[in-house]
């Protein structure tokens, strides 16, 4: 009976042509195993078409095997090409042109039956391949556990074994920690996790994973593989997610805003952070712009540290400042609005006002007036008439008086200012705001002290201008 059953199978999986043949390896399979088209010709010269998907199916494994045969005192040829690929409905092969010896022999169709299968659930079954989730209806931005377990008969002697996760849109993925294989009555389990965070709300489906096995069977043809693949799915999960109002962010958190000190020499950096622990979607939470009228704000980019605890996203947000000024200022509050997990409400964090006092800053106002009164009084002092001159004679006054009017018009000729660019930086923070021609100068001469920029400083015309500040 075996033999008469093989005599059948190939007569109807097998059509041979004067020298080439076609046929399926099995021309009925499950959904998920993978399918074999053989196109096999015997003669001294053989081209096969190049195929690169049957059907709507791309060709994963491209074979070729050749063998020499000695008949009635001539070499003979066979060529053998194995395609193979994962179908998922029945399908019929187009014809294919081989060329054996210089004739060109065109392949009849060849159909293939795909038989759909069940997610497996029943215990009898020898695999099974379940996908869960920890909540059905979870919040956007919500972490929801995903588990996908395999398990399969202990007595099942598999080769290989390979997961493929389900296309994730629509989520943002962290892979959990791997679970230990073990026994549960006659299966061995294997558990898959992920924590999935929803960035939409509405419903979001998650379509079936995959999970490849091989296995050691018989093989029918003695020069196919004797590893056999096959695919099993899983079911696929359909997520409600609820929408978040006002806000991106979900969670529970602690805040925690402080300076290095509230008292400061004039443009001495002072120190701010900005801390925020918890559980929740560190990642989303936008950098912090700080608000402190007079004062000049350096930030850094935060840092952020998440990890699970737990079934938990937990993490860490930290955003440091430097903050420098002349005169007393204040730092207006940071507000981050959020959903709290917890309360199941929407919060709003709004840290005080901090109000930082700069020392010293009325004694360095009046000793920088005093020093530009006293240089004002030695200018004013070249102006001053030598009274010997107006002695020299009343025929001169004329002259004499000439020679005042355009000396009174010439441009000043002020003393040289011998002081260095950090004094004069530390001359013009105090008037920083007053006006654009001050800005100008105190950036430049930042840029020139703090970094490696060399713009020209008229130190005469600063001192025009702290003269007119007077």
């Amino acid at each position: 009976m075996r033999l008469l059953g093989s005599v059948i199978f190939v007569l109807i999986c097998t059509i041979e042509l004067f020298g080439a043949k076609v046929y399926w390896l099995q021309s009925t399979i499950e959904e998920g195993e993978s399918a074999t088209l053989v196109l096999s010709a015997q003669g001294e010269s053989i081209k096969f078409p190049v195929i690169t998907q049957i059907g709507d199916f791309p060709i994963i494994s491209h074979q070729t095997r050749q063998s020499m045969e000695f008949l009635n005192g001539k070499v003979t040829k066979q060529l053998d090409q194995y395609l193979t690929f994962y179908p998922d409905k029945n399908i019929t092969t187009a014809s294919y042109e081989v060329i054996v010896d210089g004739k060109k022999e065109a392949t009849p169709l060849l159909a293939l039956t795909v038989q759909k299968g069940l997610v497996k659930t029943d215990n009898n079954e020898t695999f099974l391949f379940e996908m869960k989730v920890s909540k059905m209806n979870p919040m956007q931005q919500e972490g929801v556990k995903l588990s996908f377990v395999f398990k399969r008969d202990k007595n099942e002697n598999l080769v290989d074994m390979k997961f493929l996760k389900p296309q994730m849109e629509g989520f943002w993925l962290k892979e959990a920690e791997k679970d230990t294989p073990f026994v549960e009555g006659n299966y061995i389990v294997h558990t898959i996790s992920y924590y999935i965070f929803p960035q939409k709300s509405g419903e979001i489906t998650i379509p079936k994973a995959k999970i490849e096995i091989a296995r050691q069977v018989m093989a029918k043809d003695i020069f196919a593989n004797q590893i056999k693949w096959k695919s099993i799915l899983s079911n696929e999960i359909t997520l409600h997610v609820k929408p978040l109002e006002g806000t991106n962010i979900l969670g529970n958190f602690t805040f925690d805003v402080n300076v290095d000190r509230q008292t400061i020499e004039p443009n001495s950096p002072l120190n701010m952070t900005i801390k925020i622990t918890g559980e929740g979607n560190f990642d989303d939470i936008e950098p912090f712009k700080l608000e402190a009228k007079g004062a000049t704000i350096f930030e850094d980019l935060p840092k952020i540290k998440t990890f699970m605890e737990g079934d938990k996203l937990k993490g860490e947000f930290i955003q440091k400042f430097s903050l420098t000024s002349p005169k007393d200022f204040v730092i207006e509050p940071i507000v981050l609005t959020y959903f709290d997990a917890q309360k199941q409400k929407l919060e709003q964090f709004k840290s005080e006002k901090i109000a930082i006092a700069v020392l010293g800053q009325t004694t360095m106002q009046t000793s920088i007036r005093s020093e530009i009164q006293e240089e004002k009084k030695e200018i004013e002092k070249t102006f001053q008439f030598d009274i010997f001159n107006l002695l020299l004679g009343f025929f001169l006054g004329i002259c004499v008086t000439l020679a005042f009017v355009l000396t009174y018009h010439k441009k000043i000729n002020l003393p040289k200012f011998n002081v260095s660019e950090r004094e004069l930086l530390q001359k013009l923070l105090k008037y920083r705001g007053q006006n654009d021609e001050i800005e100008s100068l105190i950036l430049q001469l930042e840029e020139n002290i703090y970094g490696s920029a060399k713009h020209p400083i008229n130190k005469r015309k600063v001192k025009i201008i702290l003269e007119n500040l007077v």
